[in-house]
């Protein structure tokens, strides 16, 4: 039994606790403004799996032709995550942009508005050949149960999980994260930074990310148990209802910052 809820405590805790990201969860890194964490945003969340060899021709159509057009049509940022050989699918990218209103996706695209509705196609034909699939995601961040940190300069890895709440358990599982769970966090210092799936994916799924600067950070452990130990993390997972939490799945990703612009 020890073992087993050892064996949770790390899933729950996201080693050092998002499929997403990049599940990619996703792009939860402004940094906050001295006067606090920013509201909650809407994020479009794109998890493209690229062929094996065309890796090399993808990312270079994304600095030479896709983030101009982007850029050009109007688009403020965009953040881009590529898994790690550590964890996870080694071809992935997660592309991460703001949505302002729905109201944007009754016009043209970003890619559109600056190529024109025949570039629009030739790009898209074009972008086509490189990958093997492409998931669109629309989230929605909660900085009402995440736990914000200033820091500087761009993020370089993150650890994303995606955890998937049983059917109308949801105001149980946000009440742990709000009195029992962050607060550890915040002792701790770890950027803990979460989202909800509203479209394209479980309407139950909550995507969090942690921050790091480094693998060798891993080394550490969860956060919980740096700051209360191994049988004080174990008892803080306890207090969580039985059957709240149905899946947890998680991948580690780092900042690609030469495929991204805009950071905000």
């Amino acid at each position: 039994m020890r073992s087993t809820k050892l064996g949770m405590l790390r899933a729950f805790c996201a080693t050092p606790v998002l499929l997403l990201a990049v599940q990619f969860a996703l792009s939860q890194t402004p940094t906050p403004t001295p006067a606090g964490p920013p509201g909650p945003e809407f994020l479009s969340i794109t998890v493209v799996s690229v062929k094996p060899e065309m890796m090399v021709q993808f990312q270079d159509f994304m600095k030479t032709t896709t983030n101009p057009a982007l850029q050009k049509g109007g688009l403020k940022w965009r953040e881009v995550w590529q898994s790690t050989n550590a964890a996870g699918d080694a071809f992935e990218f997660v592309l991460v942009a703001p949505v302002g209103k729905f109201a944007e996706y009754d016009g043209p695209s970003p890619i559109e508005k600056a190529l024109g509705a025949q570039g629009s196609a030739a790009w898209m034909a074009k972008a086509g050949s490189f990958v093997n699939s492409v998931r669109r995601y629309i989230v929605r961040t909660r900085p009402d149960l995440s736990n914000y940190m200033m820091r500087e300069g761009p993020p370089k890895l993150a650890v994303i999980t995606a955890v998937h709440v049983a059917q109308n358990r949801n105001a149980e599982f946000e009440n742990y994260l709000k009195n029992d769970f962050v607060p550890v966090l915040k002792q701790a210092k770890a950027m803990y930074l979460v989202s909800q799936t509203i479209f394209g994916g479980n309407a139950n799924e909550y995507i969090s990310l942690v921050l790091r600067d480094s693998f060798a950070e891993l080394d550490k452990g969860p956060p919980l148990m740096q700051v209360l130990g191994e049988e004080g993390a174990m008892k803080l997972l306890q207090k969580l209802p039985a059957g709240v939490v149905t899946h947890v799945e998680r991948s580690i990703t780092r900042y690609a910052a030469d495929l991204s612009f805009g950071h905000p």
